[in-house]
Formats: C-alpha cells, structure tokens, sequence
C-alpha cells in the first residue's frame, strides 16, 4: 500500500534537500556539507522515485479519474528520475572541483526539475487521485 502521506513527507524532506543543495551552489566552490547533501537526495529520491514511478503512477494512469492528468504530469516532469541519474553520474566529487560553474547550472537545472515535479504532484495530482492508502494520514 502506497500512503500519501508517506509521499508527502517525503517530498518535504526532498524539497528541504534541494533548498539547501542551490544554497550550496550559491557559494564559490564545493563543500563538505554539498557532498553530505547530495548522498541524502540520492538516498531519498531514487527510493522515492521508483516508488512512483513504477507502483503510483500505473496505478493513476489506469484509473479513469485520473489517467489524463497522470499522464500531463508525466509528460512534463516523468523523466526526472532519468534526468537525476545521468546528473548524478555525470558529476563526481572530482569533476565538481574542476568545474565549479558548470555543476552550479547542472544543479540548478536539477533541482528545478524536482521541485516541478513535487509541485506538480502536490497541487495537481494527489488531490485528486484515489488509490488504497491515498487518504491515510
């Protein structure tokens, strides 16, 4: 069973995450805190991630309700954890010290991407979707 609340909890912690990780980037170079933040977010988003996007989402496409909006989100921001893992890979530690502006883009295109997509769930989806679990707080 998929609990919304579980959902919502944890796209608090991710959006927490991703506040800090652009106030990271807002300095001159990496951190010690940046490399701890981001083992957080990748710990966090690739469970979340695959949660729902391989048990949430099948089950709002297939549901009359709201299979159109399921797919306009999915549309718009479905590729996320695709995105983040080629982001992720792409920027070791090493190649972060290197080049330091290129990173700061990346990240905040990244984390724009997130924030959309937990938006989007938020304000747009959940509200509206019925699944087992959906309404236990």
């Amino acid at each position: 069973m998929i609990k919304r609340a579980v959902l919502t909890d944890e796209h608090r912690e991710l959006d927490a995450l991703a506040k800090r990780i652009l106030a990271e980037v807002g300095g001159d170079g990496p951190s010690v805190e940046l490399s701890s933040l981001r083992w957080r977010l990748n710990r966090v988003l690739t469970k979340h991630l695959a949660m729902e996007d391989q048990l949430l989402y099948p089950i709002l496409r297939a549901n009359p309700a709201t299979a159109s909006l399921a797919e306009q989100v999915l549309a718009e921001v479905g590729g996320t954890a695709s995105t983040y893992a080629a982001y992720h890979a792409a920027w070791p530690i090493e190649r972060i010290q290197q080049d330091w502006e290129a990173f700061r883009a990346a990240t905040r295109d990244v984390m724009t991407l997130l924030r959309r997509r937990i938006l989007r769930e938020e304000r747009d989806l959940f509200p509206r979707a019925s699944w087992p679990g959906a309404d236990s707080r």
